[in-house]
């Protein structure tokens, strides 16, 4: 992944979001439906498109331009469940970029012993942290797993909810493979003006 690309898996997993969203809110009752109208870009063939379009790329592990994705972010940031449908994004992507685990590391996941998982876990999770996320994952003996990215994406979003759709991607993946409970710590942010976004799970207690 290089600064101006980014993986098919990430608009892919944002328009999907939207789309549950608004399909669901399409059942609400009719005092409603007048909101709903007005946001169910979900709902739409052009949506429909690209989420197709997406899951081929996807599919073939191509990216797509960062400018497109970044548009993508500012237009889901003006909703006003944004932080849902980032942070439902988030998870699903997570599902995505987990499957790219190759069969014979998912088995020696799924037979080794505790410790021997967790060091499987992480190797797995730090490869698909940096090839979909664009993000570098370490071990920190006092703050556990410690994840740091430039995420330009959510720069463009109205108080940086986009940040939550790499939070819940990022705890979703740990969860799977490192059986970790909880959220990461989102405690350096670049819509705050610091140089980086920075995650922690806090604590490798409990795993």
């Amino acid at each position: 992944m290089d600064a101006k690309h980014i993986s098919a898996i990430i608009p892919l997993a944002v328009l999907q979001a939207v789309r549950a969203i608004d399909q669901r809110g399409q059942e609400r009752s009719a005092e409603y439906q007048e909101e709903f109208t007005l946001k169910r870009l979900g709902m739409s063939p052009t949506v429909t498109a690209q989420i197709e379009r997406y899951r081929q790329l996807a599919l073939r592990k191509d990216e797509v331009e960062l400018e497109e994705v970044e548009q993508l972010f500012r237009l889901v940031g003006r909703r006003s469940d944004a932080g849902l449908a980032f942070s439902q994004g988030g998870r699903l992507a997570a599902r995505h970029a987990l499957q790219r685990i190759p069969g014979a590391v998912k088995l020696a996941h799924k037979v080794a012993p505790f410790r021997a998982r967790q060091r499987i876990g992480l190797r797995s999770a730090t490869r698909l942290a940096a090839s979909v996320f664009g993000a570098a994952m370490s071990l920190h003996p006092e703050q556990g797993v410690v994840v740091e990215a430039h995420p330009t994406t959510t720069v463009v979003t109205p108080g940086g909810v986009g940040c939550s759709f790499y939070s819940a991607a990022l705890a979703e993946m740990l969860r799977t493979v490192m059986d970790f409970e909880g959220a990461m710590l989102h405690d350096v942010c670049v819509t705050r003006g610091d140089d980086c976004c920075r995650w922690h799970t806090g604590s490798k207690q409990g795993w």
